[in-house]
């Protein structure tokens, strides 16, 4: 999902900042400093969290929470985050469309708070800000943020490898909200409490932001070990000269655990990264493609970089209709395809003969009509 565009201030893990608490609140979950670090470093998180979520509502779009949507929306949101098969209510389509009008939303409100120039007739009107938001609009704003919350608290949990009190977290977003609205209202750690768990948080993150350092570099050379086998003879540009059709490949939406099924038959392939614009860019032109060549013996598959991950490429494939236009998409969750045929770098594209021989094209726009040619000579 494509949740990137949005203006929402985010809180990044590397930014938790000690809030002012000192009374206990009369929240419906009680956190104490006897609570454990899951519970109390969860709570810290939705403090932070709350804070936020009140400055979009009162600032950034002037509009006011329906907390059903939210608090559902959360749920789902860390759903999304940890289970690659669940979908929230809303198509990938319908949730940019949300953001979109959010961010314009946001940027008008601004504009229109920005200073005007004073006594000057020859300057355009005062920008105005939009009307209230109808109720649909703030069910939707309302939904929104909240996904793109409970997708950050599992990325955090994640990165922290704990399992956070989520029920806590949600208590921490209520308080921190009720507070930003009262400032007569209190959190319930202590402000000594809240310094310490930001304090054990960091360097928790810290120590598993180094072990997933480690972890990469390890699967890296174990990548490298893994295709040992599979690498043939290169051209004069340092390129395989041939596909080895047993690399590995998840398929995504075919049953598939390498290229074999297309072996001795001519070949288009599209190298890409869900959140490449390049990428994105030539996706149009890599269905025309395969719609003009599937008639005539060439089959069109798509790989994603193993830098993906399983929900994004579905979404890819559902936004793009690769479904429709009939290419095989796979994803290089071994990452052994990169390591044989790219450099690094995407969107690229191969064209693959009868006899494997293997033409790569580091540059889709521009060598896009020497690739056209290429396949014709193939076509049946």
């Amino acid at each position: 999902m494509k949740l990137r565009t949005l203006v929402f201030a985010t809180v990044a893990a590397s930014a938790i900042v000690a809030c002012n608490a000192k009374d206990s609140s009369k929240g419906s979950l009680k956190v104490q400093p006897s609570s454990t670090d899951e519970v109390k470093m969860a709570y810290l998180l939705g403090s932070q969290f709350g804070t936020t979520t009140y400055n979009v509502e009162k600032n950034q779009l002037e509009f006011t929470l329906d907390d059903s949507e939210f608090y559902s929306a959360l749920d789902d949101g860390l759903k999304m985050e940890t289970d690659s098969n669940f979908h929230v209510k809303y198509p990938d389509s319908v949730m940019v469309s949300i953001a979109q009008s959010m961010n314009d939303r946001a940027r008008s409100i601004m504009l229109a708070k920005a200073p005007q120039p004073k006594n000057d007739s020859a300057a355009p009107a005062a920008p105005q800000k939009p009307a209230p938001m109808t109720a649909e609009l703030t069910k939707n704003a309302s939904y929104l943020l909240g996904v793109q919350f409970g997708i950050q608290f599992g990325s955090l949990q994640k990165q922290a490898a704990m399992d956070f009190d989520f029920d806590a977290f949600k208590q921490g977003v209520k308080d921190s909200r009720a507070k930003a609205a009262d400032t007569t209202k209190q959190l319930q750690l202590s402000q000594d409490s809240i310094q310490a768990v930001s304090g054990r948080l960091r360097q928790k993150l810290l120590e598993q932001r180094d072990k997933a350092i480690e972890k990469q570099k390890a699967e890296e050379e174990a990548v490298k070990k893994a295709v040992e086998p599979l690498r043939g003879d290169t051209l004069s540009d340092g390129t395989q000269a041939k596909m080895n059709f047993k690399v590995k490949a998840t398929g995504i939406n075919v049953s598939a655990e390498n290229l074999e099924a297309y072996s001795g038959k001519p070949l288009f392939i599209f190298y890409f990264s869900t959140t490449c614009g390049h990428c994105r860019h030539a996706t149009p032109e890599v269905k025309k493609i395969a719609a003009e060549f599937k008639d005539k013996g060439i089959k069109t598959i798509a790989v994603a970089s193993g830098g993906n991950n399983k929900r994004a490429v579905r979404s890819f494939i559902e936004e793009f209709k690769l479904d429709e236009a009939n290419i095989d998409v796979f994803f290089d969750e071994s990452r052994e395809f990169g390591e044989l045929y790219s450099d690094g770098y995407v969107p690229k594209a191969y064209v693959v003969k009868n006899d494997g021989s293997l033409l790569t094209y580091k540059n889709f726009e521009s060598q896009k009509d020497t690739m056209l040619v290429e396949l014709k000579k193939l076509a049946k």
